[in-house]
């Protein structure tokens, strides 16, 4: 075997060996990378959707039902308004036609002290309410919302449900990723199938 052949084998020996290391390398640093990234972007994304549940859960109070669409949700948030409630328990004396006499009744007297802006409230005053739209780390994919009314045990309450999916959160990522992202799964507030406000990573 001449020199030139013998250099030849040591490279091509070299430049296999620095793949098989650096395969190696990111087969052992792949899932490390992608746990800090999921956090990252989960925390973040998790943080929007409690906003937009803070949201949601005033605008019940105002409305006696949730918000539809996000359209909604940031009208609410940009121009609406709170209602400042106290509160004092009170009592009164009325006649009991069963036991025949005066008898006493415990009560809430509610007072409307004014009005606030649900924005400085929630908020503050720098807040954007069109940060509320979009899905962090997304490219501008916006949250799924929607709303509407649950039968439980005979009585009608409101629901909603909230979603940022994984192929929204990790768009960019997929491919590197693809063995640890479940592009059926998504961050949520709410259920639109039981009575619930939490989010379903708790």
């Amino acid at each position: 075997m001449n020199s030139t052949t013998s250099t030849i084998i040591k490279a091509v020996l070299f430049v296999i060996i620095i793949f098989l290391g650096y395969r190696l390398y990111s087969i052992i640093l792949d899932p490390i990378n992608y746990e800090k990234l999921e956090k990252r972007r989960y925390d973040a994304v998790k943080a929007k959707l409690e906003q937009i549940r803070d949201v949601q859960k005033a605008y019940r109070t105002e409305y006696r039902a949730f918000a539809e669409d996000l359209d909604a949700v940031i009208a609410f948030v940009d121009t609406g308004r709170l209602a400042k409630i106290e509160r004092k328990d009170s009592s009164f004396m009325y006649y009991n036609e069963v036991y025949q006499t005066e008898m006493e009744k415990d009560t809430i007297i509610t007072t409307v002290l004014g009005y606030e802006s649900v924005k400085l409230k929630l908020f503050g005053k720098d807040f954007d309410p069109e940060s509320l739209r979009y899905i962090p780390y997304s490219d501008k994919s916006e949250f799924e919302l929607e709303a509407g009314k649950l039968n439980v045990n005979d009585v009608v309450v409101p629901v909603f449900e909230c979603r940022a999916p994984n192929t929204a959160i990790f768009h960019d990522v997929l491919k590197k990723y693809d063995q640890y992202i479940d592009d059926d799964y998504a961050l949520q507030v709410g259920d639109m199938n039981e009575p619930t406000l939490s989010g379903n990573w708790r």
